[in-house]
């Protein structure tokens, strides 16, 4: 049998862009959304799952605007598209043919150069800063293949975009760790450092990986920093996620809410993509969630912040340490200094 290859394509560029499949215990949806329309760096999320071979791959793409602020190319109509532009889109323009291609996990990295290195950068007196880089971009994918009751996962990525995992029983939970000497969840939150590894085209990069086993059913998402990066505290993305299911009737409304949702916190352009794994429809997936969403929505998701600076960073970090355990345990452990 020849293979079938279901893929999420997005429509034209704007505030909220959603998609969605609905399957065979397959459930997808993914969302973009543009803080300056026509202008956003992150590219269209994607979405790609094998039927005859019973395996996907999900991803996220953010290209860096300040450090690759550079014009890249010029389209048909006029407009001038940065290399951040330009380096996520060809970041998932790789990811996708090395999928399609079956090609060995370490074989992703020299995927991603040739793609890169074919666009030819600008004259070295135009690179006016040490932070420029050509090209750059974050990434996080998931590529999965379910067996005997599982899902097998090779978790790859560069940056601070991230993938999770999202259950009943534990809720969200990391399954990267963003690329910043800074570990915390929460202090990344607030202080939003630097990242010490990204994908461009005129340094080295690394991606790196984990390979993990989750039991069917089961959900998985990668979200880039437009999602994650701007709510209180990581539990309240969460809050988002689960809300928007239990108020949904099916998997668009679920992306067309979480879009809603996004934009009235977000400061920055937000994509997800997102593929729930062994459930028979939406009607189940949102039972399934319902207890859960109950409790994160009774701990996390009143409006009982404080006003006051202190008390606010004391809440703060009392709710982060309550929810951080459940969060951090699949999580690769941090990089040890050399």
């Amino acid at each position: 049998m020849t293979a079938v290859l279901i893929e999420g394509l997005l429509g034209a560029p704007g505030e909220g862009t959603v998609w969605r499949y609905d399957g065979d215990d397959l459930l997808a949806l993914g969302v973009w959304t543009e803080r300056s329309r026509g202008g956003g760096e992150d590219a269209e999320p994607l979405f790609a799952h094998r039927v005859s071979t019973a395996e996907g791959i999900l991803g996220v793409f953010d290209g860096l605007g300040g450090s690759g602020s550079t014009a890249a190319c010029e389209l048909s109509d006029g407009t001038t598209r940065s290399g951040a532009w330009v380096g996520a889109r060809l970041a998932r323009l790789g990811v996708a043919s090395w999928f399609r291609g079956g090609h060995a996990p370490e074989s992703l990295r020299t995927r991603l150069v040739e793609v890169l290195r074919a666009v030819p950068p600008p004259r070295p007196s135009k690179i006016v800063s040490s932070m420029r880089r050509w090209l750059p971009t974050t990434m996080a994918t998931v590529r999965y293949r379910l067996t005997g009751g599982q899902a097998e996962c090779r978790v790859l990525w560069a940056g601070d975009s991230r993938a999770y995992a999202l259950s009943p029983g534990w809720g969200l939970q990391a399954l990267t760790r963003d690329h910043t000497d800074e570990t915390d969840g929460l202090e990344q939150l607030i202080c939003d450092p630097p990242m010490t590894n990204v994908i461009c085209a005129d340094q080295e990069f690394t991606i790196d990986t984990q390979v993990l086993l989750l039991p069917l059913p089961s959900v998985l998402l990668c979200a880039t920093d437009g999602f994650h990066g701007y709510v209180a505290t990581p539990a309240h993305f969460e809050c988002h996620l689960l809300r928007a299911m239990q108020e949904s009737c099916d998997t668009r409304e679920w992306a067309e809410r979480l879009v809603r949702h996004v934009l009235g916190y977000t400061g920055d352009d937000a994509s997800l993509s997102l593929v729930a794994l062994g459930y028979p429809g939406f009607d189940r997936l949102r039972a399934d969630f319902a207890q859960r969403a109950e409790q994160v929505e009774a701990r996390y998701g009143g409006c009982d912040r404080p006003a006051e600076e202190e008390a606010a960073r004391r809440w703060r970090t009392r709710t982060w340490n309550e929810y951080r355990p459940d969060y951090e345990r699949l999580m690769p452990p941090p990089v040890e200094p050399l």
